[in-house]
């Protein structure tokens, strides 16, 4: 007699604690999708275009063999001397911001009897910062030598690898910059031929150390990409029991 509305009333109980715990993980779902979420940390501009123009030290490592050097008084190899005072200059552009292109002219014309000048072009490779760029570059180009016993200066080709530190200058809205150090290692050839009638010619293959340092002058901007920040939307759906039975 009493079984009908008991059946009745554990329906509705049963029902009632289903829409509870949806309820309750539809509100846990939402409190977690709308929470903040941190973004990425914001990168700083980055120069299009780096000119670069400073001093530059020269120290070649080999030597020329005169061919019948004993006629001359001069017996084996005359070695290269390290030239003091030199230039530099490069100018590079950035696909990106860490990739470019580079030409770069140095001249060393006050050594023993000898010098040096190369004309290079490669590529260069940087992590900008907001105060200090490292970079590596690669460059290839000619060398116009001259050599260590009167030789005449005749061209040859010259490879250079190396890298360096920029740190960025609170002159000129940002736009200057201090090279602290660029080192590079360089490889010269040259055939000075025989030299007739004074037998002043020889080859030269040179192992070379380069120091440089000056200034920094940025040109143009490379934006970084906007901050990644990440949200979510949850769209509920109203969920609906199923209907259970249950024994009469």
């Amino acid at each position: 007699m009493h079984s009908r509305p008991l059946t009745s009333l554990g329906r509705i109980l049963l029902i009632a604690s289903a829409m509870g715990l949806g309820s309750a993980s539809l509100l846990a779902q939402d409190s977690s999708s709308t929470a903040p979420k941190p973004a990425a940390p914001a990168e700083s501009p980055a120069s299009r275009i780096d000119i670069f123009f400073g001093y530059s030290y020269l120290a070649p490592h080999g030597s020329v063999t005169i061919p019948g050097g004993a006629n001359i008084g001069v017996s084996g190899p005359v070695n290269y001397s390290s030239i003091n005072y030199g230039a530099i200059g490069s100018v590079s552009y950035f696909f990106n911001r860490y990739v470019g292109g580079q030409v770069e002219y140095a001249n060393h014309p006050d050594g023993n009897n000898d010098g040096a000048s190369t004309g290079q072009l490669g590529m260069i490779f940087r992590y900008p910062t907001a105060e200090i760029t490292p970079f590596v570059h690669g460059d290839a180009g000619f060398v116009r030598l001259g050599g260590p016993y009167h030789q005449p200066y005749t061209y040859g080709p010259a490879l250079t690898v190396g890298g360096g530190l920029d740190y960025a200058l609170p002159f000129l809205g940002g736009h200057l910059g201090l090279r602290l150090f660029q080192a590079d290692y360089e490889y010269f050839h040259a055939n000075f031929g025989p030299q007739p009638p004074y037998p002043t010619g020889g080859r030269a293959n040179l192992k070379v150390a380069r120091l440089s340092t000056g200034l920094v002058y940025h040109m143009g901007s490379i934006l970084p990409p906007p901050p990644v920040t990440y949200s979510c939307t949850a769209a509920p759906s109203p969920a609906f029991p199923s209907a259970c039975s249950m024994p009469a």
